[in-house]
């Protein structure tokens, strides 16, 4: 009796072992993909100068993050879109990225000898995917606390990030 008992335990421990390395390849592989995204977002939004809400910007990351295969589970896009507007983020929950614009011409950050000259920055945010219905539920913040940060290089921008609310 002593060996079943010890060997039902043993089988426990096993597959103890076995939930943790599965658990942490599927944030592996989701932390990569939240990554690959948020660096061609970063890339979308040099290229184009700026980002805006229904601008061309908008639209090539609305097709990569389709052609990538990046989404979120359905509460963690609702915390996605409760983030919007909070602190200057405008967060795209169905999508799963927030961008932040920063205006680099406050504090004499830059130096220019036009004073019509707007240099910007851009912050964005993607979050991995961890669908895991209790811990979902439970830690409202998880989005959050998974998230993948970057900023761009400075970018021109006319009217600086007044721009991105339009």
């Amino acid at each position: 009796m002593r060996d079943a008992i010890g060997g039902v335990f043993t089988l426990q421990i096993i597959l103890v072992f076995v939930l943790l390395i599965n658990g942490y390849m599927a944030y592996s592989v989701n932390y990569t993909r939240a990554f690959r995204v948020k660096n061609e977002i970063i890339n979308i939004i040099e290229q184009k100068e700026g980002f805006s809400e229904g601008g061309t910007a908008a639209t090539e990351i609305s097709s990569l993050v389709k052609r990538a295969g990046y989404g979120l589970s359905t509460v963690q896009q609702q915390a996605v879109r409760n983030n919007n507007n909070v602190n200057g983020w405008y967060c795209n929950g169905s999508e799963g990225y927030c961008v932040k614009c920063t205006d680099n011409t406050g504090n004499n950050k830059l130096n220019s000898d036009d004073a019509s000259y707007r240099g910007v920055y851009y912050s964005v945010k993607t979050y991995v995917n961890m669908d895991i219905p209790i811990l979902n539920r439970i830690f409202t913040g998880l989005p959050d606390m998974l998230s993948v940060n970057g900023d761009t290089k400075t970018v021109y921008a006319k009217n600086g990030c007044k721009a991105m609310n339009k």
